[in-house]
Order: structure tokens, then C-alpha cells, then sequence
């Protein structure tokens, strides 16, 4: 067998080889003689492609995975000579100096290849020092990405991202949110009316328009207790290597409650991973700091709406007061009516799209990833009072809509005008809110700010109804919430089959019977009192005493 030619560690002889490709070889390794050199050069080879280009390259194998042969370029040998200092551009002088750096990081001191030199250039290759306030605007311009993966936050989780990174401030009021049909949320930039301003053109304008420290907001709706987001406090100055745990801590004080302190912990969590996954430190540089922020969590107060659910008369009553407040609003009233017959989350409610969602051939709302909680495509058949839920909601298109507002002051505004404009609206619940001069625009048609955003108003008409209605005073307490709707009709879907879980999940579209059973399945004072009453019988074991 005849053996390979190794080359002596010199400029000119690794100039004038030239490799072997025969066979149909599209690259060649030829390895030095080592000598009297150090343990450092083991595993250094000449790479030479077919079109002559050659890289200096080392083999290894990791300590622990023998079998795995792994490669790492050194750079490419270049015998030009440079103009300024007269030596080889990349020759054997500047191949041993870098070999001997990355020699010293990832070997121990036997020689052993401890770490993978690829995996460490992937975090360096872009490695920098840069400061947190840059880093919050690099964020910015990414998109809000989540940590784990390459998605997008939703809208409103970048509201709330905001707020903590670079909110409390005038720059904010550039800004409105949204989500794109896939689900991935995203930060529009509009116009300041009240400051009389243009939407920036991109975040760079927007942070030089609004620095760090000024045009904080101070006025008591808005900051209530003077707060710095992270942008504008001095924090920001250092560079992402450089945080501690010591220094948000100090920064989440200002913070009176536990959840504004989770929030704020989660903005530097998301940070750090997106500082990482950029390049500008390296994966093993420390551990996250966020991990050892101490956030004390209060004595839990009790949530009165835990497993709340309507009583089959209140229920009966709910709908009954929806339709009856139908024509003060419009697509509000109809909206709760298909949460209530559906289970539809409020939010997947709103998005619903009538060529898209309402599939009147197969008789199902199709439910696309990009609207629904889990991020899953999901489906719901049509039974016969969702049918007629949706033919009330087309005909709202032919009716006017008036309203006036009473109230102590004998001044009362009224609006009347006919909802036909929702015949060109692509969405199944349009808004009254709409600004008649845009609607000539298709893009401002097409647009989330045709459709319905919230139905606050409406629950709390609904609430003042239901109060008349049961002779309750309006100074006592009624629970009578959007919350409640979801619960009640995962409850009567496990009355409805049994109290069997795994087929009222399919129709409540929980992923675990756990959550079903242990957040949604609640009861009414009726059906536990009835339920007493019947255990009752089974442990009659006591005895009356005689006297």
C-alpha cells in the first residue's frame, strides 16, 4: 500500500503542491510532517479543491465520540504578500497563531479535544459588544421574536413587551399592534394626532425621535407611579455580557406588583436568548441570570370567578337579553350569543371571516392556526342553533343602527345609520367604529380596524339587564362575565354526554382532560346542593341519639 505525502510547514512547498484528484475526487487532504513540533499540529492538513483553491484545515475527533471524524477551517493560504506589512497575506505564521488560540480554548491539557471550534465560530461569528438599549432596538427591528423558536409574538404580547422594554414614553404612541394571518404578531407605526407628528419610517427614526431618558411619560393615567422602562433607565447602558441578577433585582423595585415583576424578568429572559441566538455572546458564556431573580409571591387572593359558571334559567335569560339588545349592538350581542352555543374564545370570535372560517357546505367553522390559542387548525360542526346564530348575524347587514345615550345629563347623543358597509367587510363581526371617507379603500376594508375589537360595552349592558331582571340591587354583587360563558359550555358538554371528558374535550378543543376538569368544569350552588343531598343517602351511617 503505498502512503500518502505529508509536506513540510512552508509557505513555498504548500504553494507548489499539487494534489492527486483522480477518481473523481472533488477535494484532497494532505497532512505535514509534524517533527519536532508540538501535539498542537496533530491533525493539520492542506485542503486543496479541483479548482486550486487550498485551506488550511484540522482534523479531530472530540473526547468521548472517537468514532466521529470532525473538520475545522483555519483559513484560506493566500502567498500574496500584504502591502502595508510586507508578510504573507495567510501563510504558516498566520494559520500556527490561530491554531494555538483555538488550541488553547477547546483542548485539555493531555491534548484532548474537549469542545467543537464549529459550534463555538457559530456564536462568534457575529459577536460583538453591544449595549442593552441597542440590543432592545435590534429586538425591535427582528420582529419580538420568542425565545424557543422563530415565531413572532402575538400583538397583544408585544403590547405587553413594550410597555417593560421601551413603554412609559411618548415613542409608544407611534405604535399600534396586530397579527398577520399566520398567527405572528407585529408593531405598526402610525401618526402622534395629539403631538401633531408623522409615523417614523422605521425604529431607528423612532428611538432617534424619542432618546433614551426624555419624552418619559408623567402624567398620572399613564404613569401612575413614575416609572423608567428599561430603554430609558441607566441599566440599559451596559452591554448584555455584562448583566447581573443583583441589577434586576434593583431595577424590578419599582414594581409594586408581583405580576408587572414577572413581566419585567421575562423582557431580560427574552434578551438574553435573543442576544445568544444573534451571536453576540456565546451559549456557554453564563448561566441566564434571570434564573436567580428573586419575585416573592404574595398571599394569594381568592378568584371569585374560578369555575363560575351560569345556571341553566341565567343562561336561558343571557340569551334572551342578547337578543333583545341586539339592536343597540350590533354584532356584539350576536358575538357573545356564538360564544355561548360554541365555545369560541373571544379573541378566535373576533377573527372570524365569512369566505375563510364559515364552511356552510361541509356545515363547520373552520378554524385556521393562525387564530386559535394552541396555534392548530381546528374545526367546529354547525348544529342547528349555531346555523340560526349566523343567519341572525347576515341579516344585520339590512338594519340600521341607533343609539342614543341617556344618562343624568338631559343631553343625549344620538347616531343612525345603516350598517350596509358590512356587505364589503370581509369579517363575520364588523365594528360600528368606522370611519366612512376609508371605507372607499380595500386595503382599510380588509383591515382589522373594520372589525369588532371588544364587547365591554355590551357585557356590561347585559349585566345591568340580567341585575332588573332577577330583582337584584345594583349596589349587590353579580357575576356576569365573559369568562363565565367558555366554562358553562364545557359543563354542558359533560352533562350532555355523561360526564365523559374525552369526547366533551373534542367539542370544548382542550388539549388535556386535566385542564378541562380542573379550570372549566365548574358547577352552580343548585347542582351541589342537589349532589349533598344524594351523597347524603349513601353515608347515612349516624344514628339519632335518644334523649
Amino acid at each position: 500500500m503505498m502512503m500518502k505525502k505529508k509536506l513540510n510547514f512552508k509557505n513555498k512547498e504548500i504553494f507548489d503542491h499539487q494534489s492527486d484528484f483522480t477518481g473523481g475526487k472533488k477535494r484532497v487532504f494532505t497532512a505535514f510532517k509534524e517533527g519536532k513540533r508540538t501535539t498542537a499540529f496533530r491533525g493539520l492538513n492542506i485542503c486543496e479543491y479541483l479548482k486550486g483553491s487550498k485551506y488550511f484545515v484540522i482534523q479531530f475527533r472530540l473526547r468521548g465520540q472517537p468514532t466521529k471524524l470532525r473538520r475545522f477551517s483555519l483559513g484560506r493560504f493566500d502567498n500574496n504578500l500584504d502591502v502595508v506589512t510586507g508578510e504573507t497575506k495567510f501563510g504558516t505564521k498566520q494559520c500556527q497563531e490561530r491554531l494555538f488560540n483555538i488550541v488553547k480554548e477547546h483542548q485539555d491539557e493531555y491534548g484532548k479535544w474537549i469542545k467543537d471550534p464549529n459550534q463555538t465560530i457559530v456564536f462568534k461569528k457575529v459577536n460583538k459588544m453591544i449595549t442593552i438599549r441597542k440590543l432592545i432596538i435590534e429586538f425591535a427591528k427582528k420582529g419580538f421574536q420568542k425565545m424557543q423558536t422563530a415565531e413572532c409574538l402575538t400583538g397583544n404580547s408585544i403590547r405587553d413587551k413594550v410597555r417593560h422594554l421601551f413603554g412609559y414614553n411618548h415613542r409608544v404612541r407611534h405604535l399600534e399592534y396586530d397579527n398577520h394571518e399566520n398567527g405572528d404578531g407585529y408593531a405598526r407605526f402610525k401618526e402622534n394626532k395629539r403631538n401633531n407628528k408623522p409615523a417614523p419610517k422605521d425604529w431607528e427614526e423612532l428611538f432617534k425621535w424619542y432618546p433614551a431618558g426624555k419624552f418619559i411619560l408623567k402624567d398620572h393615567q399613564f404613569n401612575r407611579n413614575g416609572i423608567k422602562s428599561i430603554y430609558d433607565d441607566e441599566l440599559s447602558k451596559i452591554n448584555i455580557e455584562d448583566l447581573r441578577s443583583k441589577l434586576i433585582t434593583n431595577y424590578i423595585q419599582q414594581y409594586n406588583s408581583h405580576s408587572a415583576r414577572y413581566d419585567v424578568i421575562e423582557c431580560f429572559r427574552s434578551l438574553w436568548h435573543f442576544a445568544i441566538s444573534e451571536g453576540y455572546m456565546e451559549a456557554d458564556e453564563r448561566i441566564n441570570p434571570t434564573y436567580h431573580v428573586p419575585n416573592k409571591k404574595g398571599r394569594p387572593v381568592p378568584n371569585k370567578f374560578k369555575l363560575k359558571i351560569f345556571s341553566d334559567d341565567e343562561f336561558k335569560l343571557l340569551l334572551q337579553v342578547c337578543d333583545e339588545l341586539s339592536s343597540r349592538f350590533p354584532w356584539q350581542s350576536d358575538a357573545i350569543v356564538l360564544q355561548a352555543l360554541t365555545g369560541l374564545r373571544r379573541q378566535e370570535c373576533f377573527k372570524l371571516k365569512w369566505k375563510e372560517h364559515i364552511d356552510w357546505k361541509r356545515e363547520q367553522i373552520v378554524l385556521g392556526a393562525g387564530i386559535t390559542k394552541p396555534g392548530r387548525e381546528e374545526f367546529i360542526h354547525m348544529n342547528e342553533p349555531i346555523k340560526t346564530c349566523l343567519r341572525n348575524i347576515l341579516k344585520i347587514k339590512d338594519r340600521h343602527f341607533t343609539y342614543n345615550k341617556g344618562g343624568a345629563s338631559k343631553q343625549r347623543s344620538f347616531r343612525n345609520y345603516p350598517l350596509a358597509y358590512a356587505k364589503h367587510l370581509p369579517w363575520v363581526f364588523c365594528t360600528t367604529q368606522v370611519t366612512p371617507g376609508k371605507l372607499m379603500d380595500p386595503e382599510f376594508r380588509k383591515s382589522s380596524k373594520t372589525r369588532l375589537r371588544s364587547d365591554k360595552h355590551c357585557w356590561d349592558e347585559i349585566k345591568t339587564q340580567m341585575k332588573i331582571k332577577l330583582k337584584i340591587p345594583m349596589g349587590d354583587e353579580y357575576l356576569c362575565t365573559s369568562k363565565m360563558l367558555r366554562k358553562t359550555f364545557t359543563h354542558k358538554c359533560k352533562m350532555a354526554f355523561d360526564g365523559r371528558s374525552d369526547i366533551s374535550k373534542r367539542f370544548t378543543r382542550h388539549k388535556d382532560e386535566r385542564i378541562l376538569e380542573g379550570l372549566y368544569d365548574g358547577s352552580t350552588k343548585a347542582e351541589d346542593k342537589a349532589n349533598a343531598q344524594k351523597l347524603g343517602k349513601v353515608l347515612d351511617f349516624v344514628k339519632k341519639r335518644a334523649v
